[in-house]
């Protein structure tokens, strides 16, 4: 029951600025203005955070456990499979600035085409992945992080 309060004071969160604008307020238009001027520069706005965390972990939430992936090695696997986080070596490889390997960028996953559509436009030349429980967005012909989040609020 908490969870689903939580739930939804978030969704209510994300989608009152979106309310706003369709209203033509000129606060709505100040805080588009600031969604948009740090979409520009690749960050994750808080709306859209709060946003991703809540549809992404509704999501799991809903799921079957997850199956593990077959790139790991078999104990992260197992680690994996029981809901545990990565070990701190693999998650440093997801910082922002650095540039995500190979290997971690075909772990990613994209963000479901639905939540995808309720956020404001991405700076051009971006994408949005899911990996493990982190969110990136990344420059997408050089896959430098440009901006990182935990579904957990890191």
């Amino acid at each position: 029951m908490p969870r689903l309060i939580l739930l939804m004071i978030l969704l209510l969160a994300a989608t009152g600025p979106a309310v706003a604008a369709a209203q033509g307020t000129a606060t709505s238009k100040v805080a588009a203005a600031t969604r948009s001027a740090t979409s520009a520069r690749g960050a994750f706005s808080s709306a859209e955070r709060n946003l991703i965390r809540a549809w992404l972990l509704e999501a799991q939430r809903r799921a079957a456990p997850r199956q593990p992936t077959a790139e790991l090695p078999p104990g992260l696997e197992t680690k994996m499979a029981r809901g545990q986080p990565l070990p701190p070596g693999w998650q440093q490889k997801l910082v922002r600035g650095e540039r995500l390997g190979r290997d971690a960028y075909a772990r990613g996953v994209a963000l479901p085409d639905e939540l995808v559509r309720r956020l404001s436009p991405p700076p051009p030349g971006t994408e949005i992945l899911q990996i493990d429980d982190r969110i990136l967005r990344l420059d997408a012909a050089t896959r430098t992080i440009l901006d990182v989040f935990g579904l957990g609020g890191q």
